[in-house]
């Protein structure tokens, strides 16, 4: 689309200059504020992958002390069962 700019006066021309130079303004500054809402949810991310990996962390800690728990507590049905049985 060709367009003929010659018909155009010259306080339109400028008026159409201010418009593409404003918009140009704006566009940096939302480009700019998009660049830190990227920073911000990295930021965001990486906490919650260090949330995640400390929840892991202590999923496993839980299980493990649960599976200790659960071998005492049959450990000590057997000895409670070997004392029964001896009365």
């Amino acid at each position: 689309m060709s367009e003929d700019y010659s018909s155009i006066d010259k306080s339109q021309l400028i008026s159409m200059i201010h418009f593409f130079e404003k918009r140009d303004e704006e566009s940096k500054k939302e480009n700019g504020a998009l660049k830190e809402l990227i920073k911000e949810l990295q930021e965001t991310h990486k906490q919650d992958v260090k949330t995640q990996l400390n929840l892991m962390k202590s999923i496993d800690s839980l299980t493990n002390q649960v599976a200790d728990l659960t071998t005492q507590n049959k450990t000590f049905q057997q000895k409670i069962n070997d004392l029964l049985s001896k009365r």
